[in-house]
């Protein structure tokens, strides 16, 4: 006989959606990921270090396995007109060594959204660096679609598809917000193999903002997107920014606030599937 199977019901928290999904009574192994989704204060560095690190700690202790940084969670996004660039070559070994510590001290992965400087050149990135649960630096992805003008203007474009693999979760392609507005990158990530597709985003809504890229690319590569936004004030008002996941072409969960949060959604590697999607606090 096939087992039966169970109706659980999953409720949106920000988005106001509903539905239902069928799942078999069995159990499978799940993963638990948390979106930080943060208000870094641009150029206050120590100040954003500290809320991150409360906020790893927290996703650590309702067992998150992954846990993700929003974009350029560190520096704030319009840091460079308050404390410049010196320090993101000066301080790197230092900030790598602590995210190190900290991936280590809570036997997570961690995704860090931080202003990046290469070794061989000192060329600035913006980037998202995986650090692993032993707390090695696994690698890196270097935002491609950057600005070349306004807050942005500091940083050189990546120039490559990033795939990197995370224990329990599987093959993850790299997106820092913009982007995923191309689908030639969405597409040229995908054919390596993925997953699941991971973006970093300081992506506030407006004129601007977000209009279909997450759902597009859910749709175009057949695998859900997650979606780690910021809230707060910055060079850009952020609080109605949206933390979410796309699955197959429609958002199906998405979270937006004033406050600071930890989202954390079961990630099911076998079926690729996300579920159960939920809010804590961030302190």
């Amino acid at each position: 006989m096939r087992p039966r199977h169970r109706r659980n019901l999953l409720q949106v928290f920000a988005g106001g959606v509903a539905f239902a999904t069928v799942t078999p009574a069995t159990a499978t192994p799940t993963s638990k990921i948390a979106l930080l989704h943060l208000a870094p204060l641009p150029g206050e560095i120590a100040a954003n270090r500290t809320a991150l690190e409360q906020a790893v700690r927290r996703a650590a202790a309702h067992g998150a396995r992954l846990i993700v940084s929003p974009e350029l969670a560190v520096s704030g996004y319009g840091f460079r007109d308050l404390v410049g660039t010196d320090w993101i070559a000066s301080g790197q070994s230092a900030l790598f060594a602590w995210a190190g510590a900290l991936a280590r001290e809570t036997n997570a992965s961690l995704v860090l959204g931080t202003p990046e400087a290469a070794v061989e050149n000192g060329a600035l990135f913006n980037s998202m660096v995986l650090f692993a649960q032993g707390g090695t630096l696994v690698g890196r992805h270097r935002k491609i679609n950057a600005l070349r003008v306004g807050s942005e203007s500091w940083s050189t474009p990546g120039d490559r598809p990033t795939v990197l693999t995370i224990d329990g979760i599987g093959r993850v392609g790299f997106f820092v917000c913009a982007d995923m507005y191309s689908t030639r990158l969405v597409e040229e990530t995908a054919a390596n193999g993925v997953d699941l597709l991971l973006s970093a985003a300081a992506w506030a809504p407006g004129h601007h903002g977000p209009d279909g890229e997450w759902e597009r690319a859910s749709a175009v590569t057949g695998r859900p997107v997650l979606v780690c936004n910021r809230t707060g004030k910055d060079v850009l008002d952020f609080e109605a920014a949206r933390s979410v996941t796309a699955v197959d072409g429609r958002i199906a969960f998405s979270h937006a606030s004033p406050e600071p949060g930890i989202v954390l959604v079961d990630w099911t590697a076998d079926t690729r599937r996300l579920s159960n999607w939920r809010l804590t606090g961030a302190t």
